[in-house]
């Protein structure tokens, strides 16, 4: 096969290369059948009926920690998917597909499950949809439990692969294991997308928007992926390989330089320290921000922690979770984000209805506050962390003041309840420009403010983060958002101020951002090391407030 070199547009920078390694999105209806014999239908229904009952009880279970960390209008959900496997089961249209077809349980399951999917969605209107959505979810239940094997086959990803696949979700990310994955690259993905957001943070090189990628890429191709130019090579000659191999040698040789002296203060050359500190939105960037001399965490994502679970976890669980990820940084500074869902981050067991603009929807504090029971939860692991650590507690998107009040009264109302000796300080992330242009009100209500460049730059430009149509008009460093964060900057006044977006990395920007009055950034591990270097270079006179 003659090399084929595919442009497109680098999304998280860095080398990589490895054999093509597909993922489908879509569940696929397309496993292989096994024959059975007459005698085999009664075992294999069998086995059908024992996958239902396995659902079922997997379902009560949903239900009632649904009901009791969130509400009981979504509980009816999981009691609706109940009452649906019952309902399918007592139709007999497995026992007549097994004894008409002579396939086995699981291809049945397959088979009748996709028929009753594609009836509904041959059916006009929104709730049809919906039920069409809610039988294949049901389905892939059923089959979890029939084959009684872990269904993520991210988990099946061989080391050195390039993951390449149509959509990247942030739930993907989560689960990507990074020490088998080179390189990554995506059909369509938007530059400000939270997907291109966390594969920036666990510095995996990826590449999107390669027209026709699909079509000329073949499962277990050799792949040379340079996120830094934006291209991939498809079945590369032995010259390119040994020029690629160069590359990577020189690449890892300057960020061994740039990683001697990243754990030392980034301290200007007239004497101003800044703080540099880590975004973090998985386990694997623990040891990443520690390698690369991460001041502390400026921000700490726990959608992690839900968007790859069935059921959101119990406090119990979710304070040990926290703990484990942050007991590394117990004498460094960290922030933890409270949850931040909807749009394009949504969790299996809220079954959020379908939005028109959906980052113009519920999300961020807006849907936090209509589930107390979850910010509860929330609140009440960070408050009982507190206890061990000095962390801070953010809360994400705020609008309006009314956000923050009604967020504090909970806050306070925890700390009451749990009779709480250290109280840790309580934030609001900027990201609208109504929140921008609002400091002054919402600072009286917190004790530190955090800028996240990515949204603020989404809702400050009217331009979709996941939209790739629209990606020339993603400009986080226009001279409109720097006046923006200027105005920010003098409005914070003495609250404490983080800028936290993906703007905090970008090396050309860093000497704007401390000249316009930053003193403290949080960004990607991987980019810390190069960015406490720079700032080491400038020399600039202490902001004045």
């Amino acid at each position: 096969m003659t090399a084929v070199r595919l442009a497109g547009s680098g999304v998280a920078p860095g080398l990589g290369m490895g054999s093509a390694w597909f993922l489908g999105h879509n569940p696929e209806w397309r496993r292989a059948i096994r024959r059975i014999e007459e005698h085999e239908v009664e075992p294999e229904l069998r086995r059908i009926e024992t996958a239902f009952d396995r659902a079922r009880e997997e379902l009560k279970e949903a239900a009632r920690r649904v009901e009791e960390q969130l509400s009981a209008d979504l509980a009816r959900i999981f009691r609706a998917h109940e009452m649906m496997l019952e309902g399918m089961l007592a139709s007999q249209d497995f026992r007549q597909e097994l004894q008409t077809s002579l396939i086995s349980a699981e291809a049945v399951v397959e088979r009748v499950f996709r028929r009753w999917q594609e009836k509904f969605q041959s059916l006009k209107g929104e709730n049809f949809q919906q039920r069409a959505d809610d039988i294949a979810d049901v389905g892939r239940k059923v089959l979890r439990h029939l084959e009684g094997a872990d269904t993520n086959r991210l988990n099946t990803l061989p080391a050195g692969s390039v993951l390449v696949i149509q959509r990247l979700l942030p739930s993907d990310v989560v689960s990507l294991p990074r020490h088998r994955v080179a390189a990554v690259v995506v059909e369509s993905l938007g530059q400000g997308s939270h997907a291109a957001l966390l594969v920036r943070e666990k510095s995996i090189p990826t590449v999107a928007n390669i027209p026709g990628l699909l079509e000329r890429l073949r499962d277990g191709d050799e792949v040379l992926v340079d996120a830094f130019r934006g291209e991939i090579v498809i079945a590369p000659d032995a010259n390119m390989r040994a020029e690629f191999q160069e590359r990577l040698k020189s690449r890892q040789a300057t960020l061994a330089y740039v990683s001697g002296t990243c754990r030392e203060p980034a301290r200007t050359l007239d004497g101003t320290v800044i703080t540099v500190e880590a975004n973090l939105g998985t386990y694997d960037d623990v040891a990443l921000a520690l390698d690369n001399g991460a001041d502390g965490v400026g921000l700490l994502r726990i959608e992690q922690l839900y968007l790859a679970r069935d059921l959101p976890p119990t406090q119990a669980e979710l304070v040990d979770a926290l703990r484990a990820i942050t007991a590394p940084f117990r004498d460094r500074p960290l922030t933890i984000r409270l949850l931040d869902i909807g749009g394009d981050k949504p969790v299996p067991f809220l079954q959020l209805p379908r939005e028109t603009n959906p980052a113009l929807g519920q999300r961020g504090v807006r849907l936090l506050l209509e589930y107390p029971k979850l910010v509860h939860t929330q609140l009440a692991a960070s408050l009982r962390l507190a206890q061990e650590q000095p962390i801070r507690v953010l809360v994400p998107m705020v609008t309006l003041e009314e956000d923050i009040q009604m967020i504090r009264r909970l806050f306070e109302a925890t700390c009451t309840d749990l009779s709480v000796r250290r109280r840790p300080a309580l934030g609001a992330m900027i990201e609208t420009p109504a929140a921008a242009l609002n400091v002054p009100a919402i600072a009286k209500h917190v004790d530190f403010l955090c800028i996240g460049t990515n949204d603020l730059t989404q809702y400050t430009f009217a331009v979709g983060r996941d939209d790739t149509s629209v990606s020339r008009y993603f400009l986080d460093s226009h001279a409109s958002l720097l006046r923006l964060l200027g105005i920010i900057v003098t409005d914070a006044g003495t609250t404490p101020l983080t800028l936290c977006g993906e703007l905090a990395g970008r090396e050309e920007v860093v000497p704007q951002l401390l000249a316009i009055g930053f003193r403290s950034l949080s960004l990607a591990p991987a980019l810390i090391p190069g960015v406490k270097e720079l700032i080491r270079g400038l020399r600039i006179a202490p902001a004045t407030k």
